[in-house]
């Protein structure tokens, strides 16, 4: 029987290889000390956070919000919310539009102050091209993916209202 670490460990390789720099994009995302977006784990760079994820103790962890088909997991692994409703901000707030992921979809970003500590990390395991690959992990509960299609729109500032018409309902906080 593979453990939990040996599983998500696999999950890390198979991201790796079946979407070259998704695994270190996310991890650099994450890192207080790599390029920063949303919920973020404080004091970190991207190398340590890393191998925290490897030792981490995970278990299994049901959430509505978690996608059909996706599996998640807990690990005692601090950080700090970094998501803020649209709905929410100014109207005159710059919202900036990212794909830093390349995935072809954007997701919103504005720049604030990140939110509650929380003590928990939630990883999230989903199928890409039938293997089971790292789909996200961040501190905090997850929350619908705010995301669109609209490629090439990484950078293009906007207005929330405008973001919100594209069908965006969070921005992460920079």
């Amino acid at each position: 029987m593979t453990t939990m670490q040996e599983r998500i460990q696999k999950a890390i390789e198979t991201t790796r290889r079946v979407i070259p720099g998704y695994f270190e994009k996310t991890v650099a995302q994450r890192a207080e000390f790599g390029e920063p977006a949303g919920s973020i784990i404080e004091g970190v760079t991207p190398v340590e956070l890393e191998a925290s994820l490897a030792v981490a103790n995970w278990e299994p962890y049901s959430h509505p919000q978690v996608m059909a088909g996706c599996e998640a997991f807990k690990a005692s692994i601090p950080g700090r919310l970094g998501v803020v409703s649209l709905n929410d901000l100014p109207v005159d707030t710059s919202v900036t539009l990212d794909d830093r992921k390349k995935t072809g979809k954007v997701s919103a970003v504005v720049k604030g102050v990140r939110g509650l500590k929380v003590d928990y990390t939630i990883l999230i395991l989903g199928q890409e091209q039938g293997e089971e690959v790292v789909f996200t992990f961040h501190p905090g509960d997850p929350i619908r993916a705010s995301q669109v299609n609209v490629e090439g729109m990484h950078g293009k500032v906007v207005t929330p209202a405008e973001a919100i018409a594209m069908g965006l309902e969070t921005a992460k906080i920079e």
